[in-house]
């Protein structure tokens, strides 16, 4: 096969000829032009389905790391809320602070949690005082080294979320009443039945979760001395052999 190209100049057609067999054939000048705008058609496609897939990756990234961000916050709050016990505190003046606070000026919610891991065996007690702010658009967790404080106790912070457009909670009564103000003015319980998290977070909206708080300590059910004396004489009767409810003689034999 014999391959001749040739332009000609005095003509507005281009040919590509080719000789195959003894007959001749090429291209004309509008055909080399569509194929080449096909061409570029197809790259321009191929161009813009590769930014839109790097584009897609790099939007699920974003979305991934702020679901991994916004799911260990709510683990932290998950495992302090859960752990929440009824043991208040003294501030740096010596006033008593109950074990859950709500709505207050400082902070939006302060609790004292039990659980705190002590890996290193510091001296140091398992129970630990948290609280929760906003700042800057900034979720922060304090957490003090000591309950009851003194003048010189300062929190200690950490980062919690970024991105925060709003955080607050809301507590449920012994009656079911939601409130957002705790402990109450006429409230006599140490801790409510239930606590109320919501947060909104940028590009993803509010996120709320609800909390059962532990049950309070039931009191022993108290029964009169006459009972527990016979009960008392019934144990000590048991313990040299005696017969429950055996008769005694005055001196105390049977």
């Amino acid at each position: 096969m014999q391959t001749l190209t040739f332009l000609l100049h005095n003509s507005p057609a281009f040919w590509v000829v080719t000789r195959m067999n003894g007959r001749t054939c090429g291209f004309t000048l509008l055909e080399v032009l569509v194929a080449i705008s096909i061409f570029a058609i197809i790259g321009l496609g191929a161009n813009q389905m590769l930014r839109s897939v790097i584009d897609t990756q790099s939007r699920v990234r974003v979305v991934n790391e702020t679901v991994d961000d916004i799911s260990r916050a709510l683990t932290v709050i998950h495992r302090d809320v859960t752990q929440v016990i009824p043991r208040g505190i003294r501030d740096e003046y010596g006033e008593p602070i109950g074990p859950l606070l709500v709505g207050q000026d400082t902070y939006v919610l302060e609790l004292t949690r039990t659980g705190w891991n002590n890996p290193a065996r510091h001296q140091r007690s398992e129970v630990q005082r948290v609280a929760y702010g906003i700042e800057d658009e900034t979720l922060y967790r304090y957490f003090w080294l000591v309950l009851d404080r003194a003048e010189d106790s300062e929190p200690r912070s950490q980062v919690l979320l970024e991105s925060i457009q709003g955080f607050s909670a809301n507590v449920v009564d012994a009656e079911g009443e939601t409130t957002d103000v705790w402990p109450g003015l006429d409230s006599n319980q140490v801790l409510p039945r239930g606590l109320e998290i919501t947060m909104n977070v940028k590009s993803v909206g509010e996120i709320r979760r609800v909390y059962a708080m532990p049950d309070p300590p039931q009191p022993l059910r108290g029964r009169s001395g006459g009972e527990r004396d016979q009960e008392s004489v019934q144990d000590q009767d048991s313990q040299v052999g005696v017969p429950v409810g055996y008769p005694l003689d005055a001196r105390g034999r049977p």
